[in-house]
């Protein structure tokens, strides 16, 4: 015996056809909800790991364990009543550093050797050593280092002619680079 369609029993063929589109939008909703979702995290990670001002300084770690030695240093060059001033120049293209260190009586430092390690806070794994030149008249300069405007960390160790050390470490602010847009570039 065969059963007469009714309405509870018989499924039209457009139900079908509707169930099924609506089964494919729903599951493709879903599915493209969970790709936006792997996307979106994927450019996030590109981000955090590609923009090269969330860098962490080189060798921080060993910098930690090294602060108390470093503040030790700085402790010993204050008592030395040396004083430093850095100064940033504009030129051409970028800015330069200058400095003059003289000593308590105010007269210039003999400076055998030393070093500038600079850094801009924004591009804190770019670190710059620069050497310092042996000179008798105390001056620091450095051609052409600040390459953007900003803050920069200067840290400077210096050695005069009698083996006395002296450590700063200082921010400057440089607002003086060339690298403005003007009309017509």
């Amino acid at each position: 015996m065969t059963e007469k369609p009714t309405a509870t029993n018989r499924v039209p063929e457009f139900d079908r056809v509707a169930n099924r589109n609506a089964a494919i939008r729903w599951g493709g909703l879903v599915v493209g909800l969970l790709s936006l979702q792997v996307a979106v995290g994927v450019v996030a990670i590109m981000l955090a790991t590609g923009d090269p001002s969330a860098a962490v300084l080189p060798d921080y770690y060993q910098k930690s364990l090294d602060w108390d030695e470093q503040r030790k240093s700085e402790s010993v060059s204050q008592e030395l009543g040396w004083n430093l001033t850095l100064v940033p120049i504009p030129g051409q293209q970028n800015a330069t550093l200058q400095g003059v260190l003289t000593d308590a009586d105010g007269k210039p430092v003999d400076i055998a050797a030393g070093t500038v390690d600079m850094y801009h806070y924004a591009r804190a794994a770019d670190v710059k050593t620069i050497p310092i030149a042996a000179n008798d008249s105390g001056v620091i300069v450095s051609e052409d280092c600040f390459t953007a405007d900003g803050l920069w960390q200067i840290e400077i160790d210096v050695t005069d002619d009698q083996g006395q050390r002296f450590v700063h470490s200082q921010d400057l602010l440089v607002t003086q680079t060339q690298h403005r847009l003007t009309k017509g570039n």
